[in-house]
């Protein structure tokens, strides 16, 4: 079964956004550079052995809201903050209020795995939460240029729409596996870039792999409508030379009933038969010092109303447990899974849900969070 144990929320340290962020497990690292206030990707670096070979070029996230004349990078504009774990496996980068347009707030999500000596996956996920009262739809992209052992103009890419697999005569063969994306589009530096950072609409109609030249590559979420202070997650994996047939994943779903209490992980849910490893589920913003409840539960339920305008994003009939106390100085408030060593692990899914106590609260009594599922993987 599951241990739990309740943990100190303060797992990193949080800041203005730095120059760059540096994540690493063994000889598995990554390198997103300083997020630019312009519209264009940070700079991405991506090592996975002893000789720390730079992989990559660039690596970012866009997105568009319905009526928008062209793609937005996530920029420096605004309140933008980050934090590494103790650890120095997982990075985060918030922004508090996309491109400061009081429609969209994001968390950008980086976990790094090692799954050898020359190989490991990083992971890249963007929670967005709609912040307004009315529904939005967004279309939402992630673009990567890969440069295999730091050459360009020699790569070789097979796939199809939701898996670039990515290779050059090294024989290092890199997947970018984009998770639900309706379309994608692979081309020779910088045609896709160009299409996300000018100043006209643009989707991804292809092509799609086979492609051979200096690769660039994007996926998209197309049309995606949030209902109010509804979060949804969107992720990409980045396997070098592992097939990652399992890779854990986190997913936000569903809508709170407010556009501050929000429910997080800061680890991935990664089985590993050498050891136990450890899920933290964690809420912020709430009130400080309040009373706070967080479910889990083997089962999602699908906003089926629940006592005093509760929407229950969880199945009560499969709880794993009911945990709380009060929250922090912060407002934060946190709790830790252990997932023991077993090979029996691989593709549990767990479903979590925040609630608080706070009588503005729109019920009048508590705010709740959206769901969050969390599915173990194995690499």
């Amino acid at each position: 079964m599951l241990h739990l144990r309740f943990v100190s929320p303060l797992l990193f340290t949080a800041a203005m956004l730095p120059a760059q962020i540096t994540i690493a497990d063994g000889n598995m690292s990554t390198t997103i550079g300083a997020i630019p206030a312009t519209q264009t990707a940070p700079s991405f670096e991506l090592r996975a052995d002893a000789l720390a070979l730079n992989h990559g070029f660039q690596h970012g996230w866009f997105y568009r809201v319905a009526g928008d004349s062209r793609e937005f990078a996530l920029r420096n504009l605004g309140v933008v903050t980050s934090g590494v774990v103790v650890s120095n496996d997982h990075a985060d980068v918030d922004f508090a209020d996309v491109d400061s347009r009081g429609l969209l707030k994001v968390a950008y999500d980086l976990d790094v795995y090692d799954s050898g000596p020359a190989s490991g996956v990083v992971i890249s996920r963007v929670t967005f939460m709609n912040t307004t009262a009315a529904p939005l739809t967004v279309d939402v992209f992630c673009y990567t240029d890969l440069d295999v052992i730091g050459t360009s103009g020699d790569d070789v890419c097979v796939g199809n729409h939701n898996s670039h697999r990515v290779s050059d005569p090294s024989g290092v063969q890199i997947e970018l596996r984009a998770i639900g994306n309706d379309t994608s589009m692979v081309g020779a530096y910088p045609s896709v870039r160009t299409l996300l950072t000018n100043s006209v609409v643009d989707d991804l109609a292809g092509p799609l792999p086979p492609f051979a030249g200096d690769y660039t590559g994007a996926f998209q979420w197309a049309a995606r409508t949030f209902q109010p202070f509804e979060q949804r997650t969107f992720q990409v994996i980045i396997a070098v030379d592992t097939v990652a047939a399992a890779p854990p994943i986190v997913e936000n779903y569903g809508h709170g009933n407010g556009s501050t209490f929000e429910i997080h992980t800061q680890t991935t849910p990664l089985q590993d038969n050498t050891q136990v490893r450890g899920l933290t589920v964690q809420v912020k913003g709430a009130l400080p010092f309040s009373e706070y409840r967080i479910g889990t539960c083997l089962g999602s339920w699908p906003a089926l109303p629940f006592i005093g305008g509760i929407d229950l994003w969880i199945d009560p009939s499969l709880f794993i447990g009911l945990y709380g106390g009060l929250t922090d100085a912060n407002g934060e408030a946190s709790l830790q899974f252990y997932i023991p060593p077993s090979p029996y692990f691989a593709g549990l899914a767990a479903f979590h849900q925040g609630l608080y106590v706070d009588g503005a609260a729109p019920n009048g009594f508590c705010y709740f969070t959206p769901g969050m599922m969390t599915r173990v993987g194995k690499l």
